[in-house]
């Protein structure tokens, strides 16, 4: 599939806002709300667009433990221990990673004990051999928006 001018158009709308109706977006970019519908469902089924989302304050949420974990996992069993990992609730995000350690995630607590208990019974036994929890202090920017020239 091609992303043309307007494809990105509606992409950038949609990231800024993935509840504005067909209705709304066709008026932001001037077309009509059926070709808005039509391209939104071939970005869909062509896999462009995954899902939409909700970014939320994790802190307001009562997520007050926030971490990135750097981890060392054998090569051969990187794709058992991320599709493992994917399946752990407090998982957000999960990457792999170049240099020293070829897996990254991002995980939100309650607080920190129970962070060490899900570290400890969840993500541990996964074959991870070695990590480094780095605890985020304060978030200052998160977003789930990048502009799509």
């Amino acid at each position: 599939m091609k992303i043309d001018k307007m494809n990105k158009k509606i992409l950038n709308i949609l990231q800024q806002s993935g509840r504005m109706t067909y209705k709304d977006v066709a008026k932001k970019i001037d077309r009509a709300q059926s070709t808005v519908r039509d391209r939104i469902g071939i970005m869909e089924e062509d896999g462009v667009i995954k899902g939409y989302t909700v970014v939320i304050n994790k802190k307001k949420a009562g997520l007050d433990c926030y971490a990135i974990v750097k981890c060392k996992v054998d090569s051969g069993r990187l794709d058992e221990v991320t599709r493992k990992l994917k399946r752990v609730d407090n998982v957000l995000q999960v990457y792999h990673t170049s240099g020293a350690y070829n897996l990254t995630f991002l995980i939100a607590t309650w607080d920190y004990d129970e962070l060490k208990r899900i570290m400890k019974d969840r993500i541990a036994p996964l074959g991870i051999k070695d990590y480094e929890t780095i605890i985020i202090m304060e978030s200052i920017r998160e977003m789930a928006y990048v502009d799509i020239h």
